[in-house]
């Protein structure tokens, strides 16, 4: 596996399909604003981070799966992997590079995530997408189909945080003080900077959630 891995890794920059010639209109097509449809691997931390909250009774769903590497190591770890990547050719590039070697419990999907229906036996989400613009409605799909944890970088746009979808968000109301974020995806502080070295309190209902 190591071995499809580099072979993955090489030629990065050649494979940046954002730079050919149609890419634009496609992600028009797809709703895909500014960067969240670019192609940006993750470092090996990042992807160390995901691992380490993937067992082997998991069931996970990687939103943007871009070349695919980290879902080959979901798939070692977790009982089945579904990997949904909207750019056809990315997935075609990456499924080329790794021939034969495609594990059989990982299950490509080449769709725009919002598209299709999620399976309803997944546990685990995993969206790395530091440019997202869907967090929420992501969200709201994850949680319809009874999927617990959500693997992200997207609202802190640094570290991965696992969300627990099984717990109800706190009123946005009832925080006084302190970090919130949100099921929407938004991230902020209510005060006077008294409890900025606390964890963030999840919440419901954000300024950033309420029409203009």
């Amino acid at each position: 596996m190591d071995s499809v891995i580099n072979c993955l890794e090489a030629g990065v920059e050649g494979k940046r399909t954002q730079f050919q010639e149609g890419f634009d209109a496609f992600a028009t097509c797809h709703g895909l604003t500014d960067w969240e449809g670019w192609f940006s691997p993750y470092d090996e931390e990042t992807y160390d981070l995901v691992l380490q909250n993937v067992g082997p009774d998991d069931v996970v769903i990687e939103i943007g799966a871009g070349d695919l590497r980290l879902a080959l190591q979901l798939a070692e770890r977790a009982r089945r992997v579904y990997a949904v990547e909207v750019n056809p050719l990315l997935v075609s590039a990456a499924l080329q590079a790794i021939g034969f070697d495609l594990p059989r419990n990982l299950l490509v999907i080449c769709a725009n995530a919002l598209d299709i229906a999620f399976p309803d036996d997944i546990t685990v989400a995993v969206l790395l997408m530091r440019h997202c613009q869907h967090f929420g409605r992501y969200v709201d799909k994850l949680r319809a189909v009874g999927c617990q944890r959500l693997l992200t970088n997207v609202r802190w746009k640094s570290g991965v945080e696992s969300i627990d979808l099984t717990r109800p968000g706190v009123p946005f109301g009832e925080v006084s003080e302190g970090w919130y974020a949100c099921r929407c995806g938004a991230v902020g502080y209510v005060g006077q900077g008294e409890r900025s070295d606390t964890p963030p309190v999840e919440v419901i209902d954000c300024p950033a959630c309420r029409p203009v």
